[in-house]
């Protein structure tokens, strides 16, 4: 009897949880810009971008959701004439936040997180990669009826968070410098609703 008893909420929680998994493409402004006789300027490659997402339905329209992204790029130097490739790191950040869902399959999120730079430990981070940037990010997504099957959804997501490393500030950088992320994803349900 008390399995029973147990068995159905559990049972109304898994059915208001979805998990999805999202792919796409980041766009990232530049880590580092500095100008001695001209302007150098660090900035990341557009990277895939990769977002595994667990969804739990609230009270009225909105979702709360926990994301995992995961964001390789290559780091490069641009001055004045070619750009040259001088390293590499993995971006891991998770968010927390909660959407709303609009008319015609449009929805808008809003979430707050933490994001690391693993890095190889070379340039501008060879003495670290400075922690956990606190980040805020924004989304929309929207689906598309011919994706219903599957809870389709095509977003873009924006986040912002303020860059600097100790090497950087050994060499004199005092202020963190704004990073605004632009990603455009395509997203299933691999679980649940």
């Amino acid at each position: 009897m008390v399995v029973l008893l147990t068995a159905q909420p559990l049972n109304r929680l898994t059915a208001q949880v979805s998990v999805r998994l999202s792919l796409g493409a980041r766009y990232s402004t530049i880590l580092v810009h500095d100008s001695i006789e001209v302007p150098i300027d660090l900035r990341p490659t557009i990277a895939p971008a990769l977002q595994l997402s667990v969804r739990n339905a609230l009270r009225g329209p909105w979702t709360g959701d926990a994301t995992v992204d995961l964001s390789p790029a290559k780091l490069k130097r641009e001055e004045s004439g070619p750009s040259t490739e001088v390293g590499s790191f993995t971006l891991e950040l998770l968010t927390l936040g909660v959407r709303r869902e609009m008319h015609g399959g449009v929805a808008a999120r809003i979430g707050i997180g933490g994001l690391v730079y693993l890095t190889d430990k070379s340039g501008v981070f060879q003495r670290g990669s400075g922690g956990i940037f606190p980040l805020v990010a924004l989304g929309t997504t929207y689906a598309p009826p011919f994706g219903a099957r599957h809870r389709l959804e095509v977003g873009l997501n924006y986040d912002l968070h303020r860059f600097i490393t100790p090497a950087l500030r050994t060499v004199g950088f005092a202020r963190l410098r704004p990073v605004h992320r632009i990603a455009v994803t395509v997203s299933g349900r691999l679980v649940g609703q």
